[in-house]
């Protein structure tokens, strides 16, 4: 397999340059029509199964302190909870969520019951059953709707580098609803949480220089297997 592409286009060296976030600059907070301007970039490119987009996208502002707080608290303590289940851990040692408290807006995706547009119903009507409907079901899509919010924040990330800010998405999190009763408004497993801003520092500044060299994802043969 060659090493790299032949060509590099422009999408390429967009995406090449995102990076994790270890904490946002609050003194350079995006306005309110440009993530919603990206938040519907992202809807309107983003596919779904059926056309059902079975989640909830649910926005937090910079009015929203207190509950981006709380997030990051059930993050950390989700965090230390698997450590500590199968590691001799020490509490408060994982700095890397700060991003979640810093963060100007914050993204919390959970599934949803949906309703079929005219097509499908019409299918219904035929018999066609879609488990996106009912929520017995839910439990049974969450795989397929995780993969379509991951593809939700890609295109969001994209759109997000265009207009020089930053996001960041973390699974670390209770993911039930029984984790979540102090936000009513989640009704329904969250199945991602993500970030965006501007950037005042990012992960692998705030690493050194042999965990920088050691942080490292496969290498593509590992990954990519050709049959």
């Amino acid at each position: 397999m060659n090493k790299q592409p032949i060509f590099f286009g422009e999408i390429f060296h967009l995406l090449k340059n995102r990076r994790h976030v270890f904490e946002y600059d609050n003194t350079d907070i995006p306005k309110k029509n440009v993530i919603e301007d990206l938040l519907w970039k992202a809807w309107k490119v983003t596919p779904s199964k059926n056309s059902f987009m079975p989640y909830h996208c649910y926005v937090l502002g910079p009015d929203k302190g207190n509950e981006k707080h709380k997030i990051w608290l059930k993050s950390v303590n989700h965090k230390e909870k698997i450590d500590e289940k199968y590691n001799n851990y020490e509490k408060g040692n994982n700095p890397f969520f700060r991003h979640l408290a810093s963060a100007p807006y914050l993204l919390m995706f959970s599934q949803r019951v949906c309703e079929p547009n005219e097509h499908y119903r019409k299918r219904i009507e035929n018999g066609d059953y879609y488990e996106q409907m009912h929520e017995d079901q839910l439990g049974n899509i969450v795989d397929t709707t995780a993969i379509e919010v991951g593809m939700w924040m890609a295109n969001l990330s994209a759109f997000a580098l265009e207009k020089g800010l930053n996001t960041s998405v973390i699974k670390c999190y209770p993911s039930q609803v029984s984790g979540w009763k102090d936000f009513p408004w989640i009704k329904h497993p969250v199945v991602c949480i993500a970030t965006i801003g501007k950037a005042k520092t990012l992960r692998r500044e705030v690493m050194t220089e042999i965990q920088k060299k050691d942080d490292k994802k496969p290498e593509p043969e590992e990954i990519i297997k050709w049959i």
